[in-house]
């Protein structure tokens, strides 16, 4: 799928109106304004610079906008079909960060739910017959106007994303990566700091009080709002039905991630041998189901582990889910040697996302992680809760009791002005946990496989 995103930049650079006044034309008519050979009123020069900058908006309005389809899909039975929304994250380079290691990665090339899920049979006044724990076969969908999937655990919610199968690929739990491209995509737009939720209530704490600042009240849980329901400002396009809805609050969301002791290193196994020369690697869990550290990986740095031939480091520049446990690897390079079948391949070294015993707390998001992996994952620096807070805007809650604990991201509806941009994470919920606050969104991979 086309990227526009760099002819939109270059028709930016290069906007002229109807009478193909430049800058620079505008600039030596006005010099001249009591000249008679090349006048130029004031009528006509903010007529220019009106349309300057209506080209402007209109190109900032396209770099926002995402392709957003409706997929149909079987609910789970075998026997009848829903329809799910989601959005396409184009591949592209990032740019915008107030941090220059943000910028200039390669992103993107997926496609991600437009709403937080919701049972297939989900209304606007019951959450669906599923008991929510218990997804069996049953599949999150991404849909408007219903009550959300709550009451979900991270086991759970994995479980129920990728039983969603589209052109007969699994979807998955969204990941941290993808996350951080769909954030990119928004800052690179220009659209950052502008997009809003229901952190208070109903309503995002920034707005006035007023009736057009409120999204549809959720009857089954007070405070909560409907999926798709809300201003414009929810939408990570600005206007209603472009783009991602719902990024900023209202309930948290469950993504493809574990920390171990506050550590993230995550661990797969080869599927298959690996030869020489290859340039990526299908990898699973080696039937370790959601265990320690078994979740999708991330681009860094991977050692993979062979007792007959070898060890051997590889950079992973790409990252294709293909299921709940199952995905591909692109490598920078080809593989030196070959590998046999279920050899790990784990991140060389950990991310420290919280350092210690942390007994909890919020602090503010000076920064984001900048390591060789960390990066990617729009994850906070705990030693920076200053340089970049202005910007980045939300907080997180730091904790670490040296055990196993689930990420969740986004903030609920009483979270106000911690969670403001959708970067808030919070490091103090173990993995088979489930509440009224915490749901989840899919994404599908789509790539060469």
């Amino acid at each position: 799928m086309a990227n526009k995103k760099n002819s939109d930049l270059d028709e930016l650079t290069a906007i002229a109106n109807g009478d193909n006044i430049t800058i620079r034309d505008v600039s030596d008519t006005t010099n001249q304004a009591t000249g008679e050979t090349k006048r130029s009123s004031w009528t006509s020069i903010k007529a220019f610079l009106k349309t300057y900058f209506d080209g402007i908006y209109a190109v900032a309005g396209a770099l926002s906008a995402l392709d957003v389809r409706d997929f149909i899909h079987d609910d789970g039975s075998g026997s009848n079909n829903v329809i799910s929304t989601m959005a396409f994250i184009p591949k592209f380079v990032t740019s915008g960060w107030p941090q220059a290691a943000l910028n200039g990665l390669n992103v993107g090339g997926f496609w991600i739910d437009v709403y937080k899920n919701s049972q297939p049979d989900a209304t606007s006044t019951t959450r669906g017959a599923t008991s929510p724990d218990t997804p069996g076969s049953v599949a999150a969908t991404s849909r408007p106007g219903v009550s959300l999937w709550d009451d979900i655990s991270w086991i759970s919610a994995r479980i129920a994303a990728s039983n969603r199968t589209i052109a007969g690929r699994a979807c998955h739990l969204v990941t941290p990566f993808e996350k951080f491209a769909a954030m990119s995509w928004i800052m690179k737009s220009g659209n950052w700091g502008n997009v809003r939720g229901n952190n208070s209530y109903g309503k995002d704490t920034r707005d006035a009080d007023a009736w057009g600042s409120y999204g549809i009240f959720d009857p089954l849980q007070a405070g909560r709002t409907l999926t798709g329901s809300g201003p414009a400002s929810w939408w990570s396009g600005g206007v209603i039905g472009q783009g991602i809805h719902g990024l900023v609050a209202n309930v948290y969301e469950w993504e493809d991630l574990r920390l171990e002791s506050g550590l993230i290193q995550p661990l797969a196994y080869l599927a298959g041998a690996a030869s020489a020369a290859d340039t990526y690697i299908d990898y699973d869990d080696n039937a370790g189901g959601d265990g320690v550290n078994i979740y999708h990986l991330t681009p860094g740095i991977y050692t993979i582990t062979d007792g007959p031939n070898g060890n051997e480091d590889v950079t992973v520049i790409n990252v294709l889910p293909t299921g709940r446990f199952t995905g591909r690897v692109i490598l920078s390079t080809g593989l030196a040697s070959g590998h046999g079948d279920n050899c790990a391949i784990q991140l060389k070294t950990a991310v420290t996302l919280v350092s210690g015993a942390q007994g909890g707390a919020y602090i503010a998001i000076g920064k984001l992680l900048e390591d060789a992996t960390g990066k990617y994952m729009a994850l906070p620096d705990e030693n920076d809760t200053t340089t970049h807070a202005a910007i980045l805007l939300d907080s997180w809650h730091r904790y670490n009791a040296s055990d196993s604990r689930a990420l969740i991201r986004a903030g609920n509806w009483d979270k106000t002005s911690r969670a403001r941009s959708g970067l808030l994470v919070h490091t103090n919920i173990i993995p088979v946990v489930v509440s009224n606050d915490i749901g989840f969104r899919c994404s599908l991979s789509e790539g060469n496989l």
